[in-house]
């Protein structure tokens, strides 16, 4: 190998691997490991850890590797050290799934990784009817949900045990219609939750968190997961007083820490209940946890806090942001979305936050934005390949008055080129209520 060019993407043993590799391809499907990202650049020790532990090869783009070329080059020349690995893994990482052991197969034969990952490739999923004609399923099932956790709540705090199958009753419609169309249950989450923050709280996290879920292309056990585990993100909070809950000024350190044992109760609420699976405990567990280590109960950092939680997280956040709350001004989905992103490498994953930002759009379906005519208007659909580029409902001409008739600016059919005469783009977003608009007066019709 040495003096030749080395292969845009090239089989390596985990046991080779090193900081600053780009892992672009997996011997097994990603979904049948801890790493919901397909590619990502090794960052931390953890993640090598875990790469060992769970494949025996992966497959490294080159071109984007961080690390020297030589550096590369001299893991690529090591000998593998597979054997030497398997006794301390035997069984870790061998798949129980017929394409699991398929691709094992093929990565001894396939040096790129072409055809293991036509067999990895996660599903993609796509909006199959309008978002209007979504609406009133949309309306249907959010409501249900909320009707769903208002009285499981009620129960919770007379003493009662968590009720899981009307839990899990109550996300499957939900599901259904973020995947005929995500943009209707986006609008209407940021429209209706905040008119009761405590309960539609819960709805809210779950739609975000299948929303993104169906992203990165969960199948659907695994999107019904999601939605468990966003709406039971803070069960715990039932058993806290209603003095820390309706608080509307800031906690004092004593009564901090009382809230935060929400997560200690939430876990020992669902943990020995039937239809509760490992990966809602850890969304529920770990969904104050942060990448820098500054979150709680248990300080997690990085690659140690496992996918589910960082999930549960990142979708928590981003809904306190975007709510009323005593204590804090919502901010607009815009500006909560960027502020997302300076957290990302701080308190989220970069990728997470990176995949996350376009699931919902910089401009997120519901939203109040003005473009560079002036004009006004709410996205009311997202352009999963631009995401600068929705489509918008127009409601204000450029003197900001009402228009006659609302018609529709899709973005993607309009030059972004400001050197073009009929380039258009948005400048930037409202907060819901600007300019007098309420966008729930045009969610249906």
């Amino acid at each position: 190998m040495r003096g030749e060019a080395l292969s845009k993407r090239t089989k390596i043993d985990t046991a080779n691997l090193e900081r600053g590799m780009y892992v672009a391809q997996l011997d097994r499907p990603w979904l049948e490991t801890p790493f919901i990202f397909h590619g990502f650049e090794v960052r931390e020790d953890s993640e090598l850890k875990l790469l060992r532990k769970f494949c025996r090869h992966v497959y490294i783009d080159i071109g984007r590797c961080s690390l020297p070329q030589d550096r590369v080059r001299k893991a690529l020349e090591k000998p593998d050290r597979e054997a030497a690995l398997q006794g301390g893994r035997a069984g870790e990482a061998t798949s129980s799934s017929f394409v699991g052991r398929l691709m094992r197969l093929v990565t001894q034969l396939d040096p790129t990784g072409t055809v293991a990952a036509r067999l990895a490739d996660h599903r993609h999923y796509r909006n199959v009817v309008p978002t209007r004609k979504e609406a009133p399923q949309a309306i249907r099932a959010f409501d249900g949900a909320v009707a769903t956790m208002t009285d499981v709540l009620v129960h919770v705090r007379k003493g009662a045990g968590v009720d899981v199958e009307k839990v899990q009753a109550a996300v499957q419609p939900v599901v259904d219609s973020i995947l005929r169309n995500q943009d209707a249950m986006a609008w209407l989450v940021y429209l209706r939750k905040r008119e009761e923050y405590a309960h539609h709280h819960s709805v809210a996290c779950a739609v975000w968190a299948v929303i993104l879920g169906r992203h990165l292309g969960f199948e659907r056990q695994g999107l019904e997961t999601l939605a468990m585990g966003g709406m039971l993100l803070d069960i715990g909070k039932a058993r806290l007083p209603d003095s820390l809950l309706q608080r509307d000024s800031e906690l004092s350190p004593a009564e901090y820490e009382a809230v935060k044992k929400h997560v200690h109760y939430g876990v020992e609420m669902v943990r020995l209940t039937p239809g509760i699976n490992a990966d809602v405990l850890d969304m529920i567990g770990g969904h104050h946890e942060r990448a820098d280590g500054s979150g709680y109960p248990r300080g997690l950092k990085g690659a140690d806090i496992p996918v589910f939680a960082r999930i549960g997280g990142l979708v928590d956040c981003y809904d306190a942001m975007i709510s009323h709350r005593p204590w804090a001004r919502a901010r607009s989905p815009y500006d909560a979305v960027r502020e997302i992103n300076a957290l990302a490498g701080v308190q989220f994953q970069p990728e997470m936050v990176e995949q996350f930002v376009q699931a919902l759009g910089m401009f997120p379906t519901g939203s109040i934005v003005e473009t560079n005519t002036g004009e006004v208007g709410i996205v009311i659909e997202q352009n999963r390949v631009r995401r600068l580029r929705p489509v918008v409902m127009l409601v204000l001409d450029a003197a900001k008055q009402r228009l006659a008739e609302h018609h529709l600016l899709d973005l993607r059919r309009r030059p972004s080129d400001q050197r073009q005469q009929d380039a258009c783009w948005i400048v930037r977003g409202h907060e819901a209520g600007a300019f007098g608009l309420d966008p729930k007066n045009y969610f249906v019709g």
